[in-house]
């Protein structure tokens, strides 16, 4: 029994913990080590988002400067899937848009009727394909590729027609439970609304994370009825209709329940925030980047540094910003897609939006760059796992100054 359930556990959780920060395996090494076995990947993101309180769909508010779908959709393609399918509802036309550079199949749940009913949609740009599917749901922008990459990898070795992502928590709240067999499998998920109080009691909740063989899935979400509180389909359920076949299930405990975590509302949504500006961060700071005050610094998931940057404190930088090597931003400067040349030292409380910016065009004591029409950021302005030395590459300037900076 203990084998088994030491089995049915992510491999190495600090391994996982640190690849979220800089993914061990790019989605062309995955593709290789994978083989002909790459998995479909489907993400539900027809969710309307009620608690939100917002007209825009919830899955494109934005985390440190992108969707949080795209968070999702960057950690699957790590898993170099053979198909990427994506399943909208609510704002079906915008997520779309969207997420079009990510090639996906794109399916609509025309009426929301539970997860369930979302992976019947999936079905459709799942025909044919013969293999393991990932199922993720579309408000998760912590999860790691490197957790997927161990989902994966202990599905196959427990050699399981579906497994299931599972994490313990202090307060389980309104999570789904997991309920293990007396050896360990997993049994069944129950919905906290539909748990009784000993079912409530377990602090192991269903991430809805799961990995599941294709056609066995299709055959068995089919065959779901909405006998629940919400009259849904429950994605959940599926695992009861794989043990009645008498398909052993696994849940497999992930490192990290921050991961896992859904944005629902705002309060949600500043957390999920605040957890990934602060893993950003330390991936600079572990990149050489100085930060006088990481608290208060924000660098959004698309800016690039150079090497031996030094940020002063409340320092914000946005949208496509570069900072070349060498260059010292004084504190409170903020830049929106702006670029920084080499060893330039900007003075506080400065803002530039779509500017170039050097030493010799800005004036100290207050007066606007001129417009330059060329800039050279040389090595060292990738990102943190980018530390070879690049050729100098010529950029045109992304327009003139917005505003005038401000000084004191």
């Amino acid at each position: 029994m203990a084998k088994e359930k030491n089995a049915a556990k992510a491999k190495s959780p600090a391994k996982a913990k640190n690849s979220a920060k800089a993914p061990a395996k790019g989605p062309a090494k995955a593709a290789a080590d994978r083989g002909p076995k790459s998995p479909a990947v489907v993400v539900l993101a027809a969710g309307k988002g009620t608690r939100m309180k917002s007209d825009l769909p919830k899955v494109l508010r934005p985390v440190m400067g992108r969707p949080i779908i795209t968070h999702v959709l960057n950690a699957a393609r790590y898993l170099a899937p053979a198909r990427l399918v994506v399943v909208t509802g609510h704002g079906a036309e915008a997520v779309e848009r969207e997420i079009a550079p990510f090639g996906p199949i794109c399916l609509r749940q025309e009426v929301p009727r539970g997860t369930g009913d979302a992976v019947r949609v999936a079905a459709e740009g799942l025909e044919g394909f013969d293999g393991p599917v990932v199922i993720l749901p579309g408000d998760v922008p912590l999860i790691s590729p490197q957790t997927l990459l161990d989902l994966l990898d202990a599905h196959a070795a427990l050699g399981r027609l579906i497994s299931v992502l599972t994490v313990r928590l202090a307060d389980p709240a309104s999570y789904g439970r997991v309920i293990r067999d007396k050896n360990g499998w997993l049994e069944r998920i129950v919905e906290a609304r539909d748990a009784n109080d000993e079912e409530l009691s377990i602090d192991e909740i269903n991430s809805g994370v799961y990995v599941a063989d294709c056609a066995t899935l299709i055959e068995n979400v089919f065959n779901l009825k909405p006998d629940n509180a919400q009259n849904e389909y429950y994605l959940t359920d599926v695992v009861a209709e794989f043990r009645a076949k008498g398909h052993l299930a696994a849940a497999i405990q992930g490192p990290d329940p921050l991961e896992v975590q859904g944005v629902n509302d705002c309060r949600e949504l500043a957390r999920a925030q605040a957890i990934l500006r602060g893993r950003i961060n330390e991936s600079w700071l572990l990149a050489g980047v100085a930060m006088d005050d990481p608290a208060t610094t924000h660098i959004e998931a698309s800016v690039k540094i150079g090497r031996d940057v030094t940020l002063g404190p409340g320092v914000v930088m946005t949208g496509n910003t570069k900072v070349g090597a060498g260059a010292s931003l004084g504190p409170y400067c903020c830049l929106r897609n702006a670029e920084v040349a080499p060893g330039t030292i900007l003075p506080p409380h400065r803002y530039f939006s779509d500017a170039f910016v050097d030493s010799k065009s800005i004036d100290l004591a207050g007066d606007a760059p001129k417009k330059t029409t060329k800039s050279s950021l040389g090595a060292g302005s990738g990102g943190p796992a980018d530390r070879k030395p690049a050729k100098p590459a010529t950029a045109k300037a992304t327009g003139s100054v917005a505003k005038k900076p401000r000084h004191k």
